[in-house]
């Protein structure tokens, strides 16, 4: 984690540290983030208390309650963080693109790359969101939700009169996370890149067609 400015910061040094008031909360949001990451990735979480999260941390059990009221808005709090950071990550791969198709496979591979290197992340995400109640569960959908608009520019691809149903985009994310949940669940989260010219190819077919679809594929998964 960091402070803000790219500087890395474990448990800050008692006494005079020259840190702000700001930068020293930030530090110990983030180390709570974190240390709720670990913990879950360890023992799931609804094995896992705040004194969990604050050992891990290093930080009081004041200390947290400074910044989140349960274990449930921390937790909260760090799916948000990953979330926003997956979708920055997904829009900066896209951005420089200009074909619609390559996009898409640069997004796909962007997420995968992503939970491949950071597993605990990927759980966190992927599995513990839909057991950490009601409000996680809703706010994981709200976030599959937020990559269909990726999707929407391969409706005007399409070489056919009839029209896709409008849910189309998020059956399509919804069964790409549902295949990602599986894998890491059953411990082959390491190898999720291997499904990407399957996820390619999935994701495409519903607006150019399965031959140009597999043909696309077929050249990622050879790049």
């Amino acid at each position: 984690m960091s402070d803000g400015e790219g500087q890395d910061l474990g448990p800050l040094p008692a006494g005079r540290h020259g840190y702000s008031r700001e930068q020293v909360a930030h530090n110990q949001r983030e180390r709570l983030i974190a240390a709720l990451a670990q913990v879950v990735n360890e023992r799931g979480y609804n094995e896992i208390t705040i004194a969990d999260v604050t050992a891990a941390a290093q930080v009081s059990r004041r200390t947290f309650y400074e910044h989140f009221d349960s274990k449930e808005a921390c937790f909260l709090g760090a799916f948000d963080v990953v979330v926003e950071h997956l979708h920055r990550l997904v829009e900066e791969a896209c951005r420089p693109i200009p074909d619609w198709t390559d996009q898409v496979v640069a997004g796909v591979g962007t997420v995968l790359d992503f939970f491949v290197a950071e597993p605990e992340l990927a759980r966190l995400c992927m599995v513990d969101s839909l057991t950490a109640g009601p409000v996680a569960a809703e706010r994981y959908r709200d976030a599959i939700t937020g990559f269909t608009p990726l999707l929407h520019p391969g409706r005007a691809r399409r070489d056919s009169s009839l029209a896709l149903p409008n849910s189309t985009e998020d059956t399509v994310v919804g069964s790409l996370a549902s295949v990602m949940t599986r894998a890491i669940v059953s411990g082959e989260g390491a190898e999720l890149k291997r499904l990407m010219p399957d996820f390619v190819a999935f994701v495409l077919m519903p607006y150019i067609g399965p031959k140009e679809a597999h043909r696309i594929a077929d050249e990622a998964s050879a790049a």
